[in-house]
């Protein structure tokens, strides 16, 4: 009875790690993409490895 117990709560663990791999999945495809995910953004965004990125690059804030 204690190795169905234990069976069956590491399959219950094993289905929700793996539900919560596939929730993760990549938010885009192309930069159209990033642009509709992101509609306010006035900074050029653009698909790299399934994610949106900003190419702006921020000025520095103190000067040498």
């Amino acid at each position: 009875m204690a190795k169905i117990i234990k069976f069956v709560y590491i399959m219950i663990l094993c289905v929700s790690l793996l539900l919560i791999v596939e929730a993760g999945g990549k938010e885009c495809v192309t930069d159209v993409d990033c642009e509709k995910i992101y509609p306010g953004n006035k900074k050029p965004l653009i698909c790299s490895t399934g994610y949106c990125y900003s190419l702006y690059e921020e000025p520095p804030r103190y000067h040498k």
